[in-house]
């Protein structure tokens, strides 16, 4: 019998060049590949610093021209405000109670935080604002209790406190007071606000009504707790408030700076971090010689007299923002800030590290102040 024939001699494998064409070709591919990642990697990081700059810078600037559009709010007769707060100019804490007036908008250092970051600029706030609280039946004229309901549907209990500080205000005036004790509970949407005169170690700095004369007795200072005006049903219950805006190290990101917010409360205070990764702000005031005057005169916050913070009609805010990782440009970024610099010969500012800067500014009107 014939033996069959081996399959050794039918059998091929690889030639070297083979193997090496076949290496060179997967290695192109995997280059190609790597290129495309990369390209993508850095593209993707680009359009994220783009996103988070411009959501920081909007959302800062939005918040900032809205406080400062609606600061210096003191009621429908802004003119006719008085403070019952037993507490007077040159007293310990007389600028956290001064809800008689003062600076809407300022830079003041008195309200410069500890923990502001070197050369940037501060904004600080004060004014009323809605509780969505109003009065619903006539009070006497003598009377130091207040019948309020909301308009939100929650219970007025549930939005203020015993030691409040409130405002009592129609187009006839507006009377600082603090409230005493609430007669009713959360969930009653009808509550009373009992507003006596003094205070005790609870309640700072207490009511003095002294200086008020009742409308039916035509007496001042007779003991009855009387308010300034009188005051009907439809009238607002508004929220004195203090609050500054500074750049500080960041509490959610390590020693990056924020932007972030101080809220007072009588002697007390809250911080909180309100925008991440804003580094920087600038602010110029603009001024003019009355309410009803065109601004004719800006000047930056670090060059205004005591005198001037009264004419102050507008602002004028930039706000330095970054965003991506350190390496996303070769070189560093180079920018114009504050945005009213004169920068024809080029930009004056240039970043310390390798992210992406932008520069945010917006000039806006303290409404509440020109007119």
């Amino acid at each position: 019998m014939k033996p069959m024939p081996t399959l050794n001699r039918f059998q091929r494998g690889l030639s070297i060049i083979e193997l090496m064409i076949a290496l060179l070709l997967g290695s192109l591919l995997t280059v190609g590949m790597v290129q495309i990642f990369t390209s993508n990697s850095q593209a993707f990081q680009m359009s994220e610093a783009i996103a988070r700059s411009q959501e920081y810078g909007r959302i800062a600037s939005e918040m900032l021209s809205r406080e400062v559009r609606g600061a210096g709010y003191y009621g429908c007769n802004g003119q006719n405000v008085a403070s019952n707060l037993a507490v007077e100019e040159g007293d310990a804490n007389w600028d956290l109670y001064d809800y008689a007036g003062g600076p809407a908008v300022s830079s003041l250092d008195q309200w410069r935080p500890a923990a502001a970051i070197d050369g940037t600029d501060i904004l600080h706030f004060s004014g009323m604002e809605s509780s969505g609280i109003e009065i619903y039946t006539d009070q006497p004229p003598t009377a130091a209790s207040t019948h309020v309901t909301s308009r939100s549907g929650r219970g007025p209990a549930s939005e203020l406190s015993d030691g409040d500080i409130i405002a009592i205000t129609d187009c006839q005036g507006t009377d600082v007071v603090q409230i005493s004790n609430i007669q009713g509970d959360g969930e009653d949407l009808e509550v009373t606000l009992v507003t006596n005169s003094g205070g005790g170690a609870s309640k700072v700095p207490g009511n003095d009504f002294s200086d008020n004369v009742c409308s039916n007795t035509g007496n001042a200072g007779a003991g009855n707790n009387c308010l300034s005006n009188d005051y009907g049903i439809g009238a607002q219950i508004l929220k004195p408030y203090k609050r500054t805006y500074f750049i500080g190290p960041s509490s959610v990101r390590g020693e990056e700076p924020a932007l972030k917010m101080v809220e007072y409360k009588g002697a007390s205070s809250t911080t909180f971090e309100v925008v991440e990764g804003v580094i920087d702000l600038q602010v110029r005031y603009g001024l003019s010689s009355g309410p009803e005057q065109a601004v004719s005169n800006w000047k930056d916050a670090d060059n205004m007299q005591t005198s001037d913070w009264g004419l102050v009609r507008s602002a004028r805010v930039s706000l330095l923002v970054r965003g991506g990782p350190d390496n996303l440009f070769d070189d560093k970024a180079t920018v114009c800030f504050p945005a009213w610099t004169d920068c024809s010969a080029g930009d004056n500012y240039t970043a310390t590290d390798n992210r992406m800067y932008r520069v945010y500014s917006f000039t806006t009107n303290v409404r509440n102040k020109s007119s």
